[in-house]
């Protein structure tokens, strides 16, 4: 049986009970948990050194399915002795950690200390967090940085000033009501925009234009990779509006699934990873399939 074949067979169940059933659960869990390795890690090519990010979305995932990962306490040594030894000291590194920490349930006084010091000292004049201007071209959004340390904050329980970052977001909003740099929206800067918000409270209820935004693009544009359908379903989500297409959701996403359970980045061609597997569970979540 190909890719495609089991994507149909898949949609197929989704089409008769609107759910995907425990089997579908059992094999994506099995290839989460084929990717995590002896050092404590995870990494979807599955030869060590895990990655940092790749067990941020293994942990991830594995919640979004209702289980816990396998040796939590390796998971946990992956990280703190990665801190212990100064490779993890950026916004990125601090919020893989202390996600994944507090997911497994794992968290120290220590990291707490650590993260709240290291996250304010990278507070930027205009009120985000880190680099926004000129950014990499392999960041999809200039609000990235600002979301994880606000997460990171959020999570920890530290004070910080709310309204300064609101208006920091607040500057990348454009006429059309989507949010991005360089006076254009894109939908992964929407995105983050919107997850920005819900952590500060932001009521979104008035940002009525964003989500104009946002059903604009669902109905002029065809997903081409799943991180636009996640950007895309979870930023509408953080709005409180729900797709007027489930169909069409679910059935790129399970054309994305390859045999050994996990998800591919399109549908026509391309491996499984774990970053495309944790969207894919984030969008079946939302749509009501989980």
């Amino acid at each position: 049986m190909d890719s495609a074949t089991l994507g149909m067979d898949l949609l197929d169940e989704y089409k008769t009970s609107y759910r995907l059933g425990q089997s579908f659960r059992r094999k994506v869990i099995g290839y989460i948990e084929e990717c995590h390795l002896e050092d404590g890690g995870y990494f979807f090519a599955r030869v060590p050194p895990s990655g940092g990010l790749d067990t941020y979305f293994a942990v991830k995932s594995l919640s979004i399915l209702g289980v816990k990962p396998d040796r939590p306490e390796a998971i946990a040594r992956f990280f703190l002795s990665n801190i212990a030894e100064g490779m993890i000291g950026g916004i990125i590194g601090i919020f893989l950690a202390v996600e994944v920490l507090n997911e497994i349930g794992r968290m120290t006084e220590g990291l707490r200390n650590y993260a709240r010091q290291r996250i304010m000292a990278l507070q930027n004049k205009a009120g985000g967090f880190g680099a926004y201007k000129d950014i990499r071209v392999e960041v999809p959004s200039e609000l990235q940085n600002t979301y994880r340390a606000v997460r990171v904050l959020k999570i920890i329980g530290a004070d910080f000033d709310k309204e300064k970052v609101n208006g920091f977001v607040f500057s990348f909003l454009r006429p059309d009501g989507g949010y991005g740099a360089k006076g254009y929206s894109t939908l992964a800067s929407t995105f983050y925009a919107t997850e920005i918000y819900k952590l500060l409270g932001v009521d979104v209820g008035k940002l009525k234009d964003t989500k104009d935004y946002l059903h604009t693009i669902e109905e002029n544009t065809e997903a081409q990779f799943i991180e636009d359908l996640y950007w895309l379903i979870l930023g509408m989500a953080n709005l409180g509006v729900k797709t007027n297409m489930p169909d069409k959701v679910m059935s790129f996403v399970m054309m994305c699934q390859r045999l050994r359970g996990g998800f591919s980045r399109a549908p026509v061609m391309g491996i499984s990873t774990l970053e495309d597997t944790f969207y894919a569970l984030s969008i079946l979540r939302e749509i009501g399939a989980l």
